[in-house]
Formats: structure tokens, C-alpha cells, sequence
């Protein structure tokens, strides 16, 4: 059994090789490599493990659990400049514009983002294709943009949490070991709460600033950048066609990314190496950039999704063997306590992943560790599926509320305001953190202490479990 003492040097050393990564601005895989070889070095050396074959076992399962997560973040990367470069993203911002009074431009931020988000599964991808025109056309009628930041980084992260299409959606998932559909449907209440009254702060915000008169063009200029072909609806539609159809997320991608360069290579053109390079390595395009107004768009590529996907494989062997070799367990087991109330797991549960997030540096690990080290413990009192949820609501979100967080930092820079300054008005990311803890506390008088043989994702749902 490791030592406590060993246990805390091998956490200290994954902190502080992935602060010394973040601060030399390297790939935080390369420090997190530090930490993992720590853990092997360990495990191996106090006989945790018996031998290298259980350990690269251990190691291949936890790696396993984050397979879906790849393919999306890859196809992800594939989708983002396909849609940028065809022009599909300028079309839907310019036809979501013509049909919105500019003085609500922070409620749409807000909406539109959320939807966008929903469809593409991705907060980082949303800003990049959405936000960055958006905060030009905010800064063009006078929003503050610390508002506007915090309107789209709140929409973008609506998606991010609650699409089905998401990484980290899917993450928590496999993570937390429950179907996607069981996880869906019990986030509706905290979500529909959260996003209820982050529309009615923005729509309070727009009423107020009264900003934008006499700019009824600019969804003339976003349509006029895209070529205004409503053929560039097609692609999103098709996508969200394949959904409804029930075809696999990743194929349904192939669909959205092969719509998105047929129409754009018949509209905008572009020779077959440049789409290569497009897809590889992003695209982007400012026309007349002086203006803030302008259309402005850019997306990343496949090669931008590279180090997020070898960080997530490193992150499933560092957690396979944290769980495979039980040394987390006892103090997920002393965390939780004895005799816990589902508001107080929810609490003690909410705190483990805020803490996870201010000293990993990034929003994958908060997520595993929360949901697998937690599962065990969790499970011998509550049905399975609310630690799903409530990790989603919380170990999820507040990733992006530290500044030195990569999910933080990612967000910051695209939309160009700092999370230090936005973060007050990025509601949807501490409003479901209170909201699952009032959530619990109103439902877990429902709820009785069950084993995971016991738990239905519709009586848990329903409250019946």
C-alpha cells in the first residue's frame, strides 16, 4: 500500500510539473508526463502493482474510457475550419442578426452561442467560430466587453456541459459510468434553471445599455462575407438530421464535415490542398479587420486538437492507475464520510472537483478524478447517476472560473478579455454549481441510499429511486 507520505509527494510533483509547463508555456502534456512517471515510478516501487503487465493493464482501461472523447475532439477539429472556411459560420451569424434587434445583441450572444454550442459540442470551438465575431460586433455598438465575454463564454459552456455531441459531456459519461441519455435528461433541471436565469440577467443587461441604435446593417454585412447562399444551412441541418436519426455522434460528424466541404469548396472555392491545409492546420480570414464590425472568423484545425488528445490519454493512464491500484480510494471513501446526506455528498463532492481544478491546470483531469475516484464510495450510498450530475454541475464548470486553468486560459484568449474580468457575468458557470446543491437538497429527501445494482436512470430521474 503506498504511504500517504508518497502519495502526497507524487500529487505534488503532477501540480508542480504541470504549473512549470503552464508558466514556460509549454504543452501541459509535457508536464504532466512528470507527474504520470511519478506515479508508475511508485506504484512499481511500493508494490501496489504486481508487475508491469498489471500495470500497463490498468493503464490501457483508463486510457479506453476516454476513446469516444478522442474521436469527437478529433472530428471536432475536423469540423470547426471546415464550417469557418465554407463560410457557414458568417451565414449563420448574418441570418441570426437580420432577425435580432442589435440592442439585444448580448441576449443573442447568449442564445446563439448556446446553440451553436449544443450543435458543435465544443466551448473552445463556439468562441473561435462565434465569438470572436461577436465580440467585434459588441465592441462595434458599445457593449461593455467583459459582458459580452461573459454572455458567450456562458452559451459556450452550455453546450459544453450538456451537449451530447461534447468531450467533456461525454467525458463525465464514461467517467461516471452511466448512459449518455441517463445523463442528459437528469441535468434538465439544474440547466434549464441556470440558462432561465442567465437569459433574464442578459435580456436585463440589453434593456438597460440600450445600445446599438441605428445599426440595422450588420446582418447585411455577415450575409454579404458568406456569400448569403442558403445553401450554407445545409450542413448544420444535416448534422443535426444524422442526430435525430440516431446515427453515432462521430458519423454524424463525417456527415456535418463533408456537407460543410462540398457547399464551401462549391461557393467559396479553394484548391483541394488548401482544404487539406485547412482542415490540418485551421482556418481564418478577416475582411476588413480595421473595423470591429467586420466579419471576422477562424477556426482550429486537427493539429490544434493534437495536444488535448495526448493530454486526455495521458490524463486515462494516470487515472486507470489511481483506480486500479485503489489509492484514492480511502480518502474518497473519508471524504464522503459515514453517513452523508445527498446535499452534503453534493458539497464535499462540488469542493474535491474545485479543487482538482485549481491545482491541475486543466478541465480533463477534475472531471475523471471526481467521477471514477468518487464512483466507489459514492455508489454504496447513491444511486450512480447523481454523481454524474453533479460533477458535470460542478468539477466540470468551475475549471473555467481559474485563471491559470487551461480551459480558462483557451477562453480568455479568444474572445480577448481576461477570466479575471469576465467571469462575473459568465452566469452558467457557478449558477449550476449552487443550483445541483439546491437540487440535492430538495430531491435527496427522495432519494435513498442504494447500490448501483439497485439504481434506475428513470426512477433516479423521477426521484422514485
Amino acid at each position: 500500500m503506498m504511504s500517504a507520505l508518497r502519495l502526497t509527494g507524487v500529487v505534488a510533483l503532477t501540480i508542480v510539473g504541470l504549473g512549470a509547463a503552464y508558466a514556460a508555456e509549454l504543452p501541459l502534456a509535457v508536464g504532466f508526463s512528470v507527474g504520470l512517471g511519478a506515479l508508475i515510478w511508485s506504484v512499481l516501487r511500493c508494490g501496489v502493482v504486481s508487475g508491469h503487465k498489471a500495470l500497463l493493464r490498468m493503464m490501457g482501461e483508463g486510457v479506453g474510457h476516454t476513446k469516444e472523447v478522442v474521436w469527437i475532439l478529433l472530428l471536432v477539429g475536423l469540423l470547426i475550419p471546415t464550417w469557418t472556411a465554407g463560410g457557414v459560420i458568417d451565414y449563420m451569424v448574418g441570418a441570426g442578426l437580420r432577425l435580432l434587434d442589435p440592442a439585444w445583441i448580448v441576449t443573442f450572444g447568449f442564445v446563439f452561442a448556446s446553440i451553436v454550442a449544443m450543435t458543435l459540442g465544443t466551448s473552445t470551438g463556439t468562441l473561435s467560430s462565434v465569438g470572436i465575431p461577436l465580440m467585434g460586433v459588441a465592441a462595434h455598438l458599445g457593449v461593455p466587453l467583459p459582458l459580452m465575454a461573459g454572455a458567450l463564454v456562458s452559451g459556450a459552456f452550455v453546450g459544453d456541459r450538456t451537449s451530447p455531441f461534447s468531450s467533456a459531456h461525454q467525458l463525465v459519461a464514461s467517467s461516471a459510468g452511466v448512459p449518455e441519455r441517463s445523463l442528459f435528461r437528469l441535468l434538465q433541471p439544474t440547466t434549464y434553471a441556470a440558462f432561465g436565469i442567465a437569459l433574464a440577467v442578459f435580456a436585463t443587461f440589453d434593456g438597460v445599455g440600450a445600445w446599438g441604435a441605428g445599426e440595422e446593417d450588420l446582418g447585411v454585412v455577415y450575409g454579404s462575407a458568406a456569400g448569403g447562399s442558403w445553401l450554407l444551412a445545409l450542413p448544420p441541418a444535416l448534422l443535426l438530421l444524422a442526430i435525430m436519426f440516431r446515427l453515432r455522434t462521430r458519423y454524424a460528424f463525417v456527415v456535418g464535415i463533408v456537407a460543410g466541404i462540398a457547399v464551401g469548396a462549391s461557393l467559396q472555392g479553394g484548391t483541394a490542398l488548401q482544404w487539406i491545409g485547412w482542415l490540418w492546420g485551421g482556418y481564418a480570414s478577416a475582411e476588413g479587420s480595421a473595423d470591429p464590425g467586420s466579419a471576422v472568423s477562424h477556426g482550429k484545425g486537427l493539429a490544434g486538437m493534437v495536444e488535448l488528445v495526448v493530454l486526455i490519454a495521458l490524463a486515462g493512464a494516470y487515472n486507470g492507475i489511481m483506480e486500479g491500484a485503489g489509492i484514492v480510494r480511502p480518502i474518497a471513501a473519508r471524504l464522503l464520510g459515514k453517513r452523508p446526506s445527498l446535499v452534503g455528498a453534493t458539497a464535499r463532492t462540488g469542493l474535491f472537483g474545485l479543487g482538482l481544478g485549481l491545482v491541475s491546470c486543466t478541465q480533463t483531469l477534475p472531471i475523471m478524478m471526481t467521477a471514477r475516484s468518487l464512483a466507489a464510495a459514492w455508489t454504496e450510498r447513491f444511486p450512480r447517476e447523481h454523481l454524474a450530475r453533479v460533477t458535470a454541475d460542478t468539477s466540470l464548470l468551475l475549471a473555467a472560473l481559474v485563471p491559470w486553468n487551461m480551459i480558462a486560459v483557451l477562453c480568455g484568449t479568444i474572445v480577448g478579455v481576461p477570466v479575471e474580468r469576465y467571469a462575473p457575468y459568465a452566469l452558467f458557470l457557478w449558477l449550476p454549481p449552487l443550483l445541483t446543491l439546491a437540487w440535492s437538497a430538495w430531491r435527496g429527501r427522495r432519494v435513498r441510499a442504494v447500490t448501483i445494482k439497485d439504481a434506475d436512470p428513470d426512477e433516479v430521474f423521477s426521484g422514485r429511486g
